[in-house]
């Protein structure tokens, strides 16, 4: 087990901090109810939904909008970009990206609810769009279909219902293309899809089902019901669950199944596969119910018990899930549960309950479990585990006030966050409330820590946004109330979570560089807004991205010849590129040699 040595419990009151973190950029806001590329069109109330945001600051959203043209038929689209690039990735009512498939729109035969309600980016910003399709000859089995679009035009066409099944037999995938939340595309444009089967060598339900990837080269084949289960001989075959799939890079696929046959039973009959560390084209058995459990001696997996997963558990640096154990010194509700990190063949226990808890005494509270409701924690594949915690008494009784929010650093130091009950760094008499709930926890690349919580003041419990990581501890970075995103006071504040996904790097509005991206809400005065802020230092080795968006554009250029002349003192100019106490043409071929996308630095990234 991992030594937990270090404790940054960071609850004292700061009265003025002074984090790296920038300024909250509005990016788009109903104040201004102009719609990017669409003239006369303007956003309908709370018509912006929570965004995701790329490694390289591209922002996606999904919203309605409204007009003296706009009908139900074409009143929803996906945007993504920033302010002066916005761009249009589909719409209802309007051709498929790419025209892909000729003369289909995105929308039922109806002529209504086209796109799917889909929060899923790529590293460079491509977009999953899916839904119902409508065009010459779209019948019941060929109606939906998903696309990956990203920036600059290339376009691919991911499935669409009624494809034949890539594993041969003669049968189609029959399941709806209309991919919604939950799905999990990788930075190649890839998507892991559990379909049903019809037609061909289809008998019964006996193999009507399969797990295939989705790639705009063509769909693969992962596994089939009905097939042998993988590292079983004795005839057992399985069927896979549709739910919990999780995929990195083109090649680390993860995913559950229901084992049949043999001398099975209800406690004994599940287990996990995945491809990492199995031989090429191969899947090899993670877990099971019941089985031994390795490194800890007459310890097995609990018979009956599932096991958890965070939104991205793998990649090559490992695999990192939960469960229940039995057996050889396990006491139910006191150590009958271990979070595991395996890697090489070789597996490691995190985290066991009973464990103590830096900066709790141990004889008031220790380790419980991750949050089970949903298993809110995110692992970003550099290292870093961020999560929600329950505290237990150490009989193994629980806690009034036992909920807690953490962070695992690569080196298995555990540093408690926050703990309900506890004070609220920069907020005078304010406590924090439950933490066991939808704190939409996210994670960067470098260790930067995003969650929402209700903090208790005086005044009633009020929403707050914090940031936290090694460097500058923790802090509010918005709450209800403020008025830098409405121009009014804000009645909501939200950050997408876990229900969105960018790419290899994780799933949340916060970008493995840092980038944080909301929707902020006045419900009073109908107005609504999306913002950004830069949390820590920025990644990106780039030379002139003032706007820290990662891309030197126009609007750097124009920071730098608003600036233009000599600096006083001498570096007070960030325009000032090459620290010479003047911005003028040095300055100038730095930018223009740094145009477009910024290179990021290195983010300890695995695949």
């Amino acid at each position: 087990m991992r030594t937990l040595t270090s404790v940054c419990l960071v609850w004292a009151v700061v009265a003025t901090p002074a984090w790296a973190d920038g300024e909250w950029e509005v990016l788009i806001s109903t104040a201004d109810a102009s719609v990017p590329g669409v003239p006369g069109a303007v956003w309908l109330p709370n018509g912006l939904g929570k965004p995701t945001i790329s490694l390289t600051g591209d922002v996606s959203f999904q919203g309605r909008i409204g007009g003296a043209e706009i009908t139900m038929a074409n009143s929803r689209l996906i945007l993504r970009g920033t302010p002066g690039r916005w761009e249009i990735v589909a719409r209802d009512g309007s051709p498929v990206p790419g025209d892909l498939i000729p003369g289909y729109v995105f929308n039922q035969a109806s002529g209504l609810n086209g796109l799917a309600s889909s929060n899923n980016l790529t590293a460079d910003g491509g977009v999953l769009a899916s839904g119902f399709v409508n065009g010459p000859g779209v019948t019941s089995g060929t109606d939906t279909a998903a696309f990956i679009v990203h920036p600059g035009g290339e376009v691919g066409l991911l499935g669409r219902e009624g494809d034949p099944y890539p594993g041969g037999g003669g049968s189609v995938m029959s399941s709806s293309m209309s991919l919604g939340s939950g799905v999990q595309v990788s930075d190649g444009g890839l998507c892991l899809f559990s379909t049903t089967l019809s037609g061909g060598d289809v008998s019964g339900s006996t193999n009507d089902s399969a797990l295939v990837v989705l790639a705009p080269s063509g769909a693969t084949p992962i596994f089939r019901k009905g097939d042998p289960a993988p590292g079983l001989t004795d005839g057992t075959t399985m069927n896979p669950d549709s739910f919990g799939l999780h995929l990195k890079g083109s090649q680390y696929v993860l995913f559950g199944g229901t084992l049949v046959g043999g001398e099975l039973t209800p406690e004994t009959d599940h287990a996990v596969f995945t491809t990492v560390d199995a031989k090429p084209g191969e899947l090899r058995m993670l877990c099971r119910e019941g089985s031994p459990v390795p490194g800890m001696p007459g310890v097995h997996y609990r018979s009956g018990a599932s096991f958890g997963f965070p939104l991205q558990p793998l990649n090559s640096c490992g695999i990192y899930f939960l469960a229940e154990l039995e057996g050889e010194g396990v006491v139910p509700n006191v150590n009958d549960l271990a979070v595991f990190f395996q890697v090489a063949g070789q597996q490691e226990v995190l985290l066991r309950r009973g464990d103590p808890v830096p900066g709790v005494p141990p004889d008031e509270a220790v380790f419980r479990t991750m949050n089970p409701s949903g298993w809110t924690t995110v692992w970003n594949g550099g290292g870093y585990v961020a999560y929600q915690g329950l505290l237990q008494s150490p009989d193994g009784s629980n806690l009034s006030a036992g909920t807690f929010v953490a962070c695992l650093t690569p080196d298995g130091v555990v540093h408690t966050i926050c703990r309900s009950g506890g004070p609220v760094p920069g907020v005078e008499g304010a406590t924090f409330g439950n933490l066991d709930g939808d704190t939409s926890i996210g994670i960067s690349q470098s260790g930067v820590v995003v969650f929402q919580n209700s903090v208790v003041t005086s005044g009633g419990n009020v929403q707050h946004l914090f940031a936290w990581d090694e460097a500058d501890g923790l802090r509010v970075i918005a709450a209800v109330g403020d008025t830098n995103f409405t121009g009014t006071p804000a009645t909501q504040l939200s950050l997408i979570g876990p229900s969105g996904q960018n790419g290899d790097g994780g799933g949340s509005g916060l970008s493995p560089s840092g980038m944080l991206v909301i929707r902020a809400e006045d419900s009073v005065n109908q107005i609504h807004a999306i913002a950004e802020i830069q949390l820590g230092e920025s990644p990106f080795d780039c030379s002139g991205d003032f706007s820290i968006d990662g891309v030197v554009d126009a609007a750097d250029l124009a920071v730098l010849l608003g600036a233009w002349g000599a600096c006083s003192p001498k570096g007070a100019c960030e325009a000032d590129l090459n620290q010479d106490g003047e911005v003028d043409g040095d300055d100038l071929t730095i930018l223009l040699g740094n145009w477009g996308p910024c290179a990021p630095a290195s983010l300890n990234y695995c695949y």
